[in-house]
């Protein structure tokens, strides 16, 4: 069995932790280390000394991405029982003025004030759409106009200064730095929080750190080592990982097979890696990702909530300190008679004033109320302070917005059992360490999958080799022994239904027959027909000379000898593609294949390719890797397509519901293909440009 170390018991470590277990039971050892005694990292729940109540003292909130599509997070925050408490705040604070709406801007600003700031958000929403903010994809924000600018550049093109001071209070404790030290795309994506047609927040009843408390308790399988700080990695004799670690006084050896790294930014540059193309790989890694960002925490006591009735919601947003967000940490965490307002600082305001001790930080808190909310200043019970200086990043993801591979794994070549887990790789949100989490649980299983298959393949040497014009990458065998015993003709029934693939697209897709579709990886046309017999004018391509040379005579014409790479087809020909062959290409033509979908597709693909996350049981049961030269996620398929054009088809639940029925009805008796619906998702690709929906004909 695969020994696996997971370094750092943050929301991260414990994440991974997590899908291992879920996802990759029996396959990995798993241990956990922790430096300190405590899980959790920067998700931290505090008690007052003097009431019996909570306040948080690190994350502040969790992102609530519902609205739009499958949300992973909340799933997993309602698996563990716990019950979410919606939180929203619209105030925002300039000097004495307490603005309750952008109505209340407008009448103490005036008109041209009012439109600026109007105009900027209108801006904002129109170049970054929902879809895209829920999406995240690499290739949108990498090609994003604002990807190369400072945020800073952006705000002075703002043409009233009071707009401009009301953007950056609403922003500065989202971005936690200067906006000269940020992209103004990182900036825009702050904007957009506010709007509830992009996410919503929330936080957890009992506090955020219920979270990871209960995914540690969930873990059954995952040893747990506290009090263990990494020092340095280096190899052993058999070329495992070997990691050396502190525990007080004393170092211990242990080695690994595969190790996660689920450390800050900041903590990870403390580890000394001994192999010297590891070494310079990561000190890579660091300087594109060094961008420190700070936060304070000042949370106080007051004998009643003197501010609510002036200010509403569970925060309001403040220019002091150069822009902060107050919390009322008593309208999530309740402590009546009492009332609870925590200040978040950020930027290099958080990173000065935490040289101050916590009586004066406390004072400065509450001297920074604005006139109307005076009064509180003498109503003082209790003050805390919690520093969280250079734990985040300014500018996640960096300047130059990486692959998802590129960034979770720092040196591919020289060590493929290393990688990543980092908040700071996506979006600094625990959301965001989840996302991370979940991809290199996924990238791990699928390395392990695709050596255990070289491994024991009897076939591997050929499987692997380079395709050939006469043949392609499968041989005939894999067309002579189908299901294993019968060849392709006789087994076809049992694997392909057209109504299955008719269905899913009308479901995604809302496109009805008739339509011109073209089947990718036709083998001997015999799918034509089946289409034929549903309205739907089927074409088909092939690579396997072997194979395609067994097309009946009636199907010749539409079932084509040819190469995905090269498709004889005009452009837009087609109005969808069903795809079954993309895997058996070495990864290196993927792009070009993909390019030429989009190109003869109207409309958009259906993707049926193998991929490494489709379940244990059916991939043993019909050996599907065999002759697959691309062994990648469901995930890593979405980037290639939304990297050459596409755009992944939807994310309604709703319809993802409806296209998982379709999906279990058809495996009724039988196993499952995919893991779950969330997976059906990347399996439909849509063109931005695609044409209006049509309705079944007669």
């Amino acid at each position: 069995m695969v020994e696996l170390a997971i370094v750092g018991g943050g929301p991260g470590g414990l994440m991974m932790a997590h899908l291992l277990e879920r996802f990759s039971a029996g396959l990995f050892n798993v241990t956990l280390f922790e430096a300190t005694p405590r899980l959790g990292g920067k998700v931290l729940t505090r008690r007052f000394d003097t009431i019996p109540a909570i306040y948080e003292a690190g994350v502040a909130e969790l992102y609530d991405y519902s609205e739009i599509g499958l949300d992973s997070l909340k799933t997993l925050v309602q698996d563990l029982g716990l019950k979410p408490v919606p939180i929203h705040g619209h105030d925002v604070v300039l000097g004495d003025e307490i603005l309750r709406s952008e109505h209340d801007f407008r009448r103490r600003f005036g008109l041209p004030a009012f439109r600026a700031l109007n105009e900027f958000h209108k801006t904002c929403a129109a170049l970054y759409s929902s879809s895209d903010y829920y999406e995240g994809h690499v290739a949108v924000d990498r090609h994003h106009p604002w990807a190369h600018r400072t945020f800073r550049e952006v705000l002075d093109k703002i043409p009233d200064a009071n707009a401009r001071r009301y953007v950056e209070a609403a922003v500065r404790s989202d971005t936690a730095t200067e906006p000269h030290l940020t992209s103004a795309l990182n900036g825009l994506k702050n904007v957009l929080m506010d709007d509830p047609r992009y996410m919503r927040l929330y936080s957890i009843e009992g506090g955020i750190e219920k979270v990871v408390e209960g995914i540690a308790a969930g873990l059954k399988q995952t040893e747990i080592v506290r009090e263990n700080r990494l020092h340095a990695i280096g190899r052993a004799p058999d070329g495992r990982y070997r990691l050396r670690l502190r525990n007080h006084d004393r170092t211990v050896a242990c080695d690994f097979d595969r190790v996660v790294l689920a450390l800050p930014h900041n903590w990870l540059g403390q580890i000394k890696f001994e192999d010297l193309p590891l070494h310079l790989a990561v000190q890579k890694h660091l300087a594109r990702y060094d961008y420190p960002a700070h936060y304070l925490r000042v949370t106080v006591v007051f004998e009643r909530p003197f501010w609510r009735g002036k200010v509403g919601g569970s925060y309001f947003l403040s220019d002091a300190f150069g822009g902060c967000c107050v919390y009322d940490e008593g309208l999530r965490h309740p402590c009546e008679p009492y009332g609870v307002l925590g200040w978040l600082l950020s930027g290099n305001n958080a990173a000065t004033l935490c040289n101050l001790g916590d009586r004066e930080l406390i004072g400065c808190a509450i001297d920074s109320l604005p006139q109307p909310l005076a009064e509180g200043r003498e109503l003082l019970k209790e003050g805390q302070v919690h520093r969280w200086i250079n734990t985040i990043s300014g500018l996640p993801g960096g300047w130059d917005v990486q692959e998802l591979r590129d960034r979770h794994m720092p040196a591919p070549a020289s060590d493929p059992g290393l990688h990543l887990v980092g908040d700071y790789l996506f979006d600094c949100t625990i959301n965001g360490v989840f996302d991370s989490a979940e991809y290199v649980s996924e990238a791990i299983l699928s390395q392990w999958r695709h050596r255990v298959y070289i491994e024991t393949s009897e076939e591997a040497t050929s499987a692997l080799a380079a395709p050939t014009a006469e043949s392609g990458p499968l041989g005939s065998d894999y067309f002579d022994f189908y299901d294993g015993e019968s060849p392709y003709e006789e087994s076809f029934e049992e694997h392909f239904d057209a109504t299955y693939t008719i269905n899913l697209i009308r479901t995604i897709f809302r496109h009805s027959p008739p339509y011109r579709l073209l089947d990718c990886g036709s083998a001997s046309g015999l799918t034509l027909q089946r289409f034929a017999s549903k309205k739907v004018e089927a074409w088909g391509i092939e690579y396997s000379s072997y194979i395609h040379a067994r097309t009946p005579k009636a199907w010749r014409a539409r079932n084509i000898y040819g190469d995905v790479r090269k498709l004889p087809f005009d452009d837009g020909f087609f109005d969808f593609v069903y795809e079954t062959c993309l895997c058996y290409l070495p990864e290196a033509d993927l792009d070009t294949a993909i390019t030429e979908l989009f190109r003869v597709c109207r409309v958009g693909v259906f993707f049926g390719s193998i991929t490494t996350d489709m379940t244990k049981e059916v991939i043993e049961a019909y050996e599907l890797f065999e002759g697959v030269q691309t062994f990648s996620t469901l995930w890593e398929w979405s980037e290639r397509f939304v990297r050459n054009g596409f755009r992944i088809a939807t994310a309604d639940v709703k319809v993802l519901q409806r296209a998982w029925r379709i999906e279990v009805e058809a495996n009724e008796g039988d196993f499952a293909w995919y893991p779950d619906m969330e997976s059906m998702r990347y399996c439909f690709y849509v063109k931005s440009d695609a044409p209006p929906v049509c309705t079944e004909k007669g």
